[in-house]
């Protein structure tokens, strides 16, 4: 029977994983680890962060329990151990000054995630970095079908309580915040056509005035009513247009202040897909 950590990567296998994705992603969290001396990343996988990281730290370290993700990494010209990383912090004799956790504590009960960040602690450098990367719960697309496709999931860990975690195991939290690199945003909703309206043409039910017939009884008392009464007619349609214009603006507003509300609720369903937490060691 195979290991969680093997069902794991036979998934991700399974659904098309992209590790220049995966890079791209990464990425972000670079400027957290730039010149730290030894960086180690618990859950390396294929070491998709290692392989960026090593641009910026002196040497790095990768740890996962999983032979195949292990035997990928040193094949890439990495450095990486096999190991369970629950246990690995008691284990080692390394000293990190940098440790990196992506889309690893949601594998993990909030006991064991803090007894796991506890002993990430007691073996890191005073003033050390680290980097706790999860899927965001606030994410719509996390929340109701991504985060539950993979089966080795236990829950999900919000901002508060990665903060909260930090704190209580020796970190002081440094930063906090949602990573937009490689965000797919909310779907694409489906829009009205616009309405095509031609110059000169009437809406629908409105008839044009009858044209005024000029006959052999037509005189100028006639033509002087038909003044008078095409004036207020004039008249009324100033008032008209002038009342529609008013009653446009106020529409053109509401749907402004609509769409700028529909955009933000858009914006917090479909937030960033993962989120992260940065800690010093305190001393």
């Amino acid at each position: 029977m195979p290991l969680p950590d093997e069902i794991e990567h036979r998934y991700y296998t399974s659904q098309g994983f992209d590790p220049a994705h995966a890079r791209q992603v990464r990425s972000h969290y670079l400027p957290f680890v730039d010149g730290r001396e030894l960086l180690v990343e618990l859950g390396c996988g294929r070491g998709e962060f290692l392989e960026v990281a090593s641009e910026v730290v002196e040497r790095c370290l990768g740890v996962d329990a999983d032979p195949a993700m292990v035997e990928a990494v040193v094949a890439a010209g990495h450095e990486a151990v096999r190991a369970d990383v629950r246990t690995w912090p008691g284990e080692t004799t390394e000293r990190p000054d940098a440790v990196f956790l992506a889309h690893l504590i949601e594998h993990l009960s909030v006991d064991e995630a803090h007894e796991l960040l506890g002993g990430v602690h007691d073996v890191m450098a005073p003033g050390g970095v680290l980097v706790v990367v999860t899927p965001n719960p606030a994410c719509l697309a996390n929340l109701m079908n991504d985060f539950w496709s993979d089966p080795t999931h236990v829950r999900l860990y919000t901002l508060d309580l990665l903060a909260f975690l930090l704190e209580q195991t020796g970190f002081e939290v440094t930063e906090r915040g949602g990573n937009p690199i490689g965000s797919p945003g909310a779907p694409p909703l489906l829009a009205a056509p616009p309405v095509d309206v031609e110059a000169g043409e009437l809406p629908v039910g409105v008839e044009p005035p009858a044209p005024i017939q000029y006959d052999e009884s037509f005189q100028l008392e006639t033509l002087l009513d038909e003044t008078s009464r095409l004036r207020r007619a004039v008249e009324q349609l100033v008032h008209g247009v002038a009342t529609l214009d008013a009653r446009q603006q106020q529409l053109r507003h509401v749907v402004d202040v609509l769409a700028q509300r529909h955009d933000d609720v858009l914006a917090h369903l479909w937030g960033p897909n993962e989120i992260y937490v940065v800690g010093v060691r305190r001393p």
